[in-house]
């Protein structure tokens, strides 16, 4: 079979715009917009590799062929011939590399569409029956195994998607899909049957000060604070993404260190201000901007700038 490339969503309209959203009872379900490696996979009858007896191809979105890890192919090998549309990723992470996407012990698979089953194409069957061969085909594979079916929840208001928003970014996560259950599955297009709704705002700060490392949290492993200021004079911290790049700041640490102290959610707290880092803008990604006291909430790490 072919590849197929998927289906992409549009982003959801600004306010005021031509064509505003409409969100209609009734007519949205919503999944989580996963922040990893948007994958197809095709399970067929031709063997691919000696690990498995059935067929098994997996494609970039752009058609690049990937090479999956051997937990997420045996797990394949139980499925129907056909081609699914999902994300892979290690649940509760952000940013991958070329080997972790090809090799890591905890990769999952998480499925949120069908486009062939047992030879049949079904792009043009309705969300709603696809979602439900979906259920069918899950109905009997391990919720917590490497393969999982992307939850899908009904919304028929904001408040409803409002909700699911807060969840998602309180799992660290990137976003929600909505999408209309009336919907075809249209190849290779971007639709507004399709609509991305990301959870995250984004601001260049600069950095004013570091906090190294003093301790572990949340199995994620050592992290640093990185102390930050907008133009406006609003403090606020970030922490580092994960360990290497904590301790390459801290080795870029000066040996005689200067410590000041800040004003922070109104307590004191001291840091390092002559760290090389100090003075390079931070782009970060936070929830919203809190009133009265203008604060970032949630803020995190995004990238150098």
């Amino acid at each position: 079979m072919p590849f197929l490339s998927p289906m992409l969503a549009k982003p959801l309209p600004k306010p005021g715009a031509k064509k505003p959203f409409i969100l209609e009872p009734g007519m949205y379900a919503a999944e989580e917009k996963y922040d990893g490696h948007r994958i197809g996979v095709e399970v067929n009858e031709h063997p691919t590799s000696l690990l498995v007896d059935k067929g098994i191809t997996a494609w970039s979105r752009l058609a690049n062929e990937r090479i999956l890890p051997s937990h997420i192919l045996e797990a394949l090998n139980k499925f129907p011939y056909g081609q699914f549309d999902g994300e892979l990723l290690v649940p509760g992470k952000r940013s991958y590399g070329v080997t972790e996407i090809t090799n890591g012990p905890d990769l999952v698979y998480f499925v949120f569409d069908v486009l062939r089953l047992d030879d049949g194409d079904i792009t043009q069957v309705d969300y709603n029956d696809r979602r439900t061969c979906l259920e069918d085909i899950f109905s009997s594979v391990p919720k917590d195994g490497p393969i999982r079916l992307a939850p899908s929840t009904n919304v028929n208001t904001w408040e409803e998607v409002m909700t699911l928003r807060d969840e998602v970014w309180s799992r660290d996560g990137e976003g929600l899909i909505l999408k209309r259950r009336d919907a075809l599955y249209q190849i290779g297009k971007r639709s507004a049957d399709f609509i991305k709704i990301k959870v995250l705002q984004t601001s260049i700060l600069t950095v004013i000060g570091f906090v190294p490392s003093h301790g572990l949290i949340n199995n994620r492993g050592l992290y640093a604070t990185i102390v930050i200021q907008d133009e406006d004079g609003n403090v606020t911290t970030v922490k580092t993404r994960n360990d290497v790049e904590c301790r390459a700041l801290e080795a870029e640490a000066n040996k005689d260190l200067v410590w000041n102290e800040t004003r922070f959610m109104n307590k004191p707290m001291k840091m390092i201000v002559n760290h090389p880092a100090v003075g390079r803008k931070l782009q970060i990604e936070f929830q919203e901007r809190t009133m009265p006291d203008n604060n970032y909430r949630h803020p995190r790490f995004d990238h150098w700038v």
